[in-house]
């Protein structure tokens, strides 16, 4: 490819990538998902504790708290009903937050309006005595996309009345402790006027509430694709094509992706502890750690492989980081960017690592991940294979994903190797 045209491609995608970065709507839901995933994890540990793999432990540890396992186990899941059964409500609030900083707003009455117009948009039930009843499912994973749209209609329509001045003024003198929350009150009674007309009007006129509408019309699709293997392989490809131009795909593309796979692993998680066939072969932790495996086959086959000076180098700083899932010392220590020798597998590893993984779960060969455990992407990988499927199986299926992802990457890393061999050779006779 001339450089004219790789300079014109670079050119556009780097637009893209500032239009992501930049666009506070995006950053706001992103930074929110981000808000959301240490509970995921925080629940995941003690929902570890109360099945662990070895229930001698699991015994002992209940035996101190003078309770049965079933009831240590049932101790245990408060955290997981404390933390994930509201995760709409805990995306709402970090969403809402995060947009109303970016928007240069205050964000405490905003937070505060989001929650309120939230729940008036969500149903209710009426028990036998004609109470209102507020099922618990409908502020957790299913309420995410209506926890989205609420944040961001919330911030965009008091933004507006708030840029027209539409407040109530107090004297300066008034400390700001005590003027703020007067300043938010027209606004927010406006905000909530407006949810409150929403609610009528789709419970009057078309008998559903928004939290149907919403995931009938966004989360079913999102989830469609999202959820598809179809889906994870153009996502990956597309990512992977970013990192080529050296722009950071998984940046541009886990903030679409995120609050998909987020939904869907939540959605095993509750199918899996009511006892319920798991809904979703893909979810965060099939992405985190088994769709990602792609790089780290430049590391092995370079450890394998290379020769040159300048690959044992690199070895030596890019290897301890992979471990931990950062890859950059190697995409910038080749560099993978804009060198066409590896332009087939930096693109296409992590997508065949997905397809491999895919046909393992859906054949059974491999328990899909229930999303009880959900670990950080810097986990160790065998580590985080086993824990998010609970079984060594999920551990050997990464070792296949790195062995395939290694074998790509060898012959294209022997061919650069070759380059560098020359090269330092020809600067050694200069010398």
């Amino acid at each position: 490819m001339k450089t004219s045209q790789t300079e014109k491609i670079q050119g556009k995608l780097g637009k893209l990538s500032a239009f992501f970065n930049s666009n506070a709507y995006i950053q706001a839901i992103k930074n929110g998902m981000l808000a959301y995933v240490p509970f995921t994890i925080i629940a995941s540990v003690f929902l570890i504790v109360g099945s662990f793999p070895i229930p001698e432990v699991t015994s002992f540890l209940a035996s101190l708290f003078k309770l049965s396992v079933n009831e240590f186990a049932a101790r245990l899941g408060i955290v997981n009903d404390a933390s994930l059964v509201i995760g709409g409500l805990i995306v709402l609030l970090a969403i809402s937050k995060n947009l109303a900083i970016e928007m240069k707003l205050d964000d405490t009455p905003i937070m505060l309006t989001a929650l309120v117009c939230f729940f008036i948009l969500t149903p209710y039930e009426l028990d036998k005595n004609g109470n209102n009843i507020l099922q618990v499912t409908n502020i957790g994973a299913q309420s995410i996309f209506l926890a989205i749209v609420v944040s961001i209609l919330v911030v965009i329509v008091y933004r507006t009345i708030d840029k027209k001045g539409i407040t109530i003024k107090l004297p300066s003198s008034v400390p700001p402790a005590v003027s703020k929350p007067f300043e938010s009150i027209i606004p927010s009674l406006i905000v909530i006027t407006v949810f409150w007309v929403i609610r009528i009007i789709l419970g009057t006129y078309f008998n559903l509430s928004a939290l149907e509408i919403i995931n009938k019309i966004l989360g079913t699709p999102l989830k469609a694709v999202g959820g598809s293997i179809f889906g994870i392989v153009i996502a990956k490809l597309f990512s992977q094509f970013l990192w080529f131009f050296g722009i950071h795909g998984d940046s541009i593309v886990n903030s679409v992706m995120t609050p998909i796979l987020q939904v869907l692993q939540d959605q095993n998680k509750t199918a899996y502890l009511t006892h319920k066939a798991l809904p979703n072969v893909i979810n965060q932790s099939f992405w985190d750690q088994f769709a990602s495996i792609g790089v780290a086959g430049a590391i092995i086959a370079i450890t394998i492989v290379a020769h040159s000076e300048r690959y044992k180098a690199l070895k030596k700083v890019a290897l301890i980081p992979y471990i931990f899932g950062i890859g950059e010392p190697t995409l910038f220590g080749i560099p993978l960017m804009l060198d066409f020798t590896y332009f087939i597998p930096l693109i296409i590893t992590p997508a065949v690592s997905a397809i491999i993984s895919y046909i393992a779960f859906v054949t059974n060969l491999v328990p899909i991940p229930n999303g009880t455990v959900q670990v950080p992407w810097t986990t160790p990988p065998i580590i985080s294979g086993f824990l998010v499927t609970g079984s060594w199986r999920g551990a050997m299926l990464q070792l296949v994903c790195f062995i395939v992802a290694t074998l790509i990457w060898i012959p294209f890393v022997k061919i650069a190797d070759e380059r560098n061999l020359k090269l330092e050779i020809k600067n050694e006779k200069g010398k």
